[in-house]
C-alpha cells in the first residue's frame, strides 16, 4: 500500500462499525433489562443507524474540506465518549439518546473511511484496497456477536459497549502516530452546501423515521400520511437545492450514467434483505433452538465471517471477472441462502444452518466490493468523502428501510397467525417459526429480485479523474 498508516486507520474503523453486532446478540437482555416488547428493539437501531445515515454525506463533504484524516480522529474520539455513555444509561429513552450520540460519530468515521482507503492507494489497486476495507467490516461483524455472547455470559448488555473503549484508545493512538490529526497538505476549500445537507438529512431522515413508525401509527392514518408527504416535499426541496448548488452534495448528473442508479439502489435492496437475518437471527437461535448466548454468537457470525473471505476474493477478481457477474452471483447467493435459513426450525441440523449462513455472507462479500468500486470510481477524487459518505449511506438506509419492513411484516404476520390459532402468547414458538419463515423467506426473494435490475446494464468500473488528492 502506498500510504499504510491512513489505510490501517479506514480499515479499523471500518472494523468498529462491525462490532456493533454484539449489541444485536444483546438484544434480548436488552429488552428484558428495560422491560420492553420485542417490536420495540427497533429502536435499538434506528436511533443508531438512521443518525449516521443522515450525516454520512455531509460528513463525507465536511472531510473533503478539511481533511478525511482530521475528520476521522475527532470521530474516533466522540465515539469512545458515546459508548460510555451507551453502557451507563439508567433508562431506555435515555439509551436512546446515547446511541444517537455514538450514530454521530460513526458517520464521521464512515463518512471518511472510503476516502482514506482510494486516496492511499494507485486507481489500479483501488478494488483490492476496497476488498480488505470491506473485509475489515466483516470481520468485525463476524467477531461482534460472538465476543457480545461471552460477555453477557460474564456481566450484564453493558459489557458489549464498555469492551469498545479500549478499542477506541487504540485506533486514537494510532490515528495520532500516522498524523491524521495534522492538516493535509492539499486541501480543496469546496462550500459545503448547508443547505442541501440540510434537506437531504431532514428528509430522508423524516421518510426513514415514518417507515419505522407506520406499524405503530398504522400506516394509513393521518399522522403517517401527512408526515410522509413532508418528507417527499423536504426531499423533492433538496433535489432542488442541488440543481443550483455550485458544488451540490450529490452530484445529480451522476445518475444519468449507465448503471449508477442501478447500483445505488442494488445496494440499498441487499443490505434490506441481510437485516432480516440480523433483526430476528438472536431470537430464532437463543430463543427458538435453545443456543446459548456464546454459541448463538458464534452461529450467527458465520455469515460475516464468509462475508470478509468473499470479500477479500472478490477485490481480487473484480477486474478479471467483471462487476456485472460478480453482483449477480452475490444476490443469487445471497438470495437462496436467506431462502434455506427460513426453512429452518428447532430440529434442523446444524450443517444446513451453516451451509444457509455460509451462502449468504458469501453472497453479500461478493457484492459488497463491486458495487462499492463502482460508485467510488464514479465520483472524482477530489470529493472521495462523498463518494464514500453515498456507498455508506445508501447502504444504511437500506438497512432501516429493512429493519421498518420486516418488522412491520413480521408483527402483522404473528399477530395474525396468534389470533388465528387462540394463542394469546405471540412469543409461542408455533407462532415465532412460521412467522420467522415468511419474513427471512421473503427477504431472500427481495435478493433475487434485484438480479433483475442488472438486465441490460453494463458496469464500468473505471476511473474517469484526475489526480488524487491528500488525506
Amino acid at each position: 500500500m502506498e500510504r499504510r498508516g491512513p489505510f490501517v486507520v479506514a480499515c479499523l474503523g471500518g472494523l468498529l462499525s462491525g462490532l456493533d453486532t454484539s449489541v444485536n446478540i444483546a438484544f434480548p437482555a436488552i429488552t428484558a433489562a428495560f422491560d420492553i416488547d420485542v417490536s420495540q428493539i427497533q429502536w435499538v437501531v434506528v436511533s443508531f443507524v438512521l443518525t449516521y445515515s443522515v450525516l454520512l454525506l455531509p460528513a463525507g463533504r465536511l472531510a473533503d474540506r478539511v481533511g478525511h484524516g482530521r475528520i476521522t480522529v475527532v470521530g474516533i474520539a466522540l465515539q469512545g465518549a458515546a459508548f460510555f455513555a451507551c453502557a451507563l444509561a439508567p433508562s431506555f429513552p435515555l439509551f436512546l439518546l446515547a446511541r444517537v450520540s455514538q450514530g454521530a460519530a460513526m458517520a464521521l468515521i464512515l463518512g471518511a473511511a472510503p476516502a482514506l482507503v482510494t486516496l492511499s492507494v494507485s486507481e489500479e489497486r483501488q478494488p483490492r484496497a476496497l476488498g480488505v476495507y470491506a473485509m475489515a467490516s466483516a470481520i468485525g461483524l463476524a467477531l461482534g456477536a460472538p465476543l457480545g455472547g461471552m460477555l453477557l455470559k460474564i456481566w450484564d448488555w453493558p459489557s458489549v459497549y464498555f469492551f469498545r473503549v479500549p478499542y477506541m484508545v487504540i485506533v486514537f493512538v494510532i490515528a495520532i502516530a500516522s498524523g491524521l490529526h495534522r492538516r493535509p497538505s492539499k486541501i480543496t476549500r469546496q462550500p459545503l452546501d448547508l443547505f442541501g445537507a440540510a434537506t437531504l438529512a431532514g428528509g430522508l431522515g423524516l421518510a426513514l423515521f415514518v417507515a419505522s413508525r407506520g406499524l405503530t401509527w398504522g400506516w394509513l392514518t393521518p399522522r403517517t400520511a401527512i408526515l410522509g408527504c413532508v418528507a417527499v416535499l423536504v426531499l423533492v426541496l433538496f433535489f432542488a437545492v442541488e440543481k443550483r448548488a455550485s458544488l451540490p452534495l450529490v452530484e445529480l448528473g451522476l445518475f444519468r450514467r449507465p448503471g449508477f442508479g442501478q447500483a445505488n439502489l442494488l445496494n440499498a435492496l441487499a443490505n434490506a434483505s441481510m437485516f432480516s437475518l440480523w433483526f430476528l437471527g438472536p431470537y430464532f437461535l437463543v430463543d427458538v433452538r435453545g443456543h446459548g448466548s456464546i454459541s448463538g454468537g458464534l452461529i450467527l457470525g458465520i455469515a460475516p465471517t464468509t462475508t470478509a473471505g468473499a470479500a477479500w476474493l472478490a477485490g481480487r477478481l473484480t477486474n478479471r471477472l467483471g462487476l456485472r457477474a460478480l453482483t449477480r452471483f452475490g444476490l443469487a447467493s445471497q438470495g437462496v441462502g436467506l431462502i434455506i435459513f427460513s426453512r429452518a426450525d428447532a430440529d434442523t441440523h446444524l450443517i444446513v444452518l451453516v451451509a444457509a449462513l455460509s451462502m449468504v455472507g458469501i453472497g453479500l462479500g461478493s457484492f459488497q466490493v463491486p458495487n462499492m468500486s463502482f460508485v467510488m470510481a464514479s465520483i472524482p477524487r477530489s470529493q472521495q468523502g462523498v463518494a464514500g459518505g453515498m456507498t455508506q449511506m445508501v447502504r444504511t438506509s437500506g438497512l432501516v428501510g429493512g429493519l421498518a419492513i420486516w418488522n412491520t411484516a413480521f408483527v402483522g404476520l404473528r399477530d395474525r397467525r396468534a389470533r388465528s390459532l387462540g394463542i394469546d402468547d405471540v412469543t409461542a414458538s408455533e407462532v415465532f417459526v412460521p412467522t420467522f419463515a415468511e419474513v427471512v423467506g421473503m427477504s431472500g426473494l427481495l435478493a433475487l429480485a434485484g438480479i433483475l435490475l442488472t438486465v441490460g446494464v453494463t458496469f464500468d468500473s473505471k476511473i474517469r479523474d484526475a489526480p488524487r488528492d491528500g488525506t
